[in-house]
């Protein structure tokens, strides 16, 4: 009997040896992929951000090449009269000099000859051999002037081809940079757009590494603004101080106000880890969102005055700029419905605030 119980335990001894280590593993599996996934997510939005700054520097120079090309056009102005005043003296020549051709064709080709052999005696053959040499130095003058006319016009044409060559120049060194820094961050967003796939696929896992990151400081990646408007709803209040109406004392209103009905879709105004959302006095229902690193702080936006039930994320969920994160409410202290929206960035439980305008595009 002892013996049957030995070899029981035993065997229940080699299972809780064999069976747990494979659970494990495939835990483990799924968390290093993520890991993983997480660091190429990381290296993706780095270089994105670089991308961003140069294609935002790329923006500036393009615009001060709008500038040369529109100081070029001004020197093109000018040439472009002279070409045309080339044309129209070149088109008066060309009629002259045409007629003259016209003229020496219907005479016969030896006309001044024959003019000169009808001279009666030598003091009329030299008359009319100066008459001769004058009409053919005119007609040397016509066809000089009629030349110089033809490479007066070309002059002018060459002279501002030249400046819009200059122009094209510009225009093509600065896009070709631009567009290439362009093609570069829709790759990487097509490779983000797969990575964001695969992690959507262990999106209970992933919420659960982003907690634990979090509330041990570990949850660190690059700010990639700027920020996106949060509603399509109006604007009705200022971030700022506002003086009260009665006690005329200064109060910060630390965000910015938009106004609409009840509903109306909040999005995230960047991609970003959401890692609160529950009620909070005086501002309802309370959305705060980690964005990464900004200056070596980490960037918050926070959204206020949702009622729980339009809520459409939780804490610990990835988000995207754009998606609809909840709804606009009347919840808490709130004079109608709108939206509350912060920026807050640094370290503790209330960081300081900033004026959200100041981040977006």
């Amino acid at each position: 009997m002892r013996r049957k119980w030995l070899a029981v335990a035993l065997a229940t001894s080699l299972f809780s040896v064999w069976i747990p280590p494979y659970y494990v593993s495939a835990e483990e599996s799924v968390r290093e992929k993520i890991y993983n996934i997480r660091e190429d997510k990381k290296d993706i939005m780095g270089k994105q951000q670089g991308m961003k700054e140069k294609m935002a520097e790329f923006k500036r120079l393009m615009d001060e090449a709008d500038q040369k090309i529109a100081a070029i056009q001004k020197e093109i102005e000018p040439l472009e009269k002279e070409r045309l005043k080339a044309e129209k003296d070149l088109e008066v020549i060309r009629k002259e000099f045409d007629s003259r051709l016209s003229y020496l064709y219907k005479r016969g080709e030896n006309n001044y000859l024959s003019q000169l052999l009808l001279a009666d005696d030598f003091n009329e053959f030299l008359t009319r051999f100066e008459i001769v040499r004058l009409l053919v130095k005119e007609d040397y003058k016509l066809v000089e002037k009629y030349q110089q006319a033809l490479d007066k016009r070309q002059k002018a044409v060459d002279a501002k081809q030249v400046k819009i060559d200059e122009q094209q120049k510009i225009i093509d060194k600065v896009n070709k940079e631009y567009q290439k820094l362009a093609n570069e961050l829709k790759k990487s967003d097509t490779d983000l757009a797969q990575l964001n796939s695969i992690l959507e696929e262990h999106k209970d896992e992933v919420i659960a590494i982003n907690l634990s990151e979090w509330h041990s400081g570990k949850l660190r990646f690059p700010y990639t603004g700027p920020l996106i408007k949060p509603t399509t709803a109006r604007k009705t209040s200022n971030y700022g101080y506002r003086i009260h109406p009665i006690y005329g004392t200064a109060k910060l209103h630390a965000g910015v106000d938009y106004a609409g009905p009840v509903g109306t879709p909040i999005m995230a105004a960047a991609d970003g880890v959401v890692v609160s959302s529950q009620a909070s006095s005086g501002y309802g229902w309370l959305i705060t969102i980690y964005h990464g690193q900004y200056k070596g702080k980490p960037f918050f936006t926070r959204y206020a005055h949702s009622y729980p039930g339009q809520v459409k994320v939780q804490p610990g969920e990835e988000v995207e700029a754009g998606q609809v994160i909840s709804g606009i409410g009347n919840n808490g202290n709130s004079t109608g419905p709108h939206l509350h929206f912060e920026v807050r960035i640094g370290h503790g439980s209330t960081p300081p605030s900033y004026n959200p305008e100041r981040y977006m595009k």
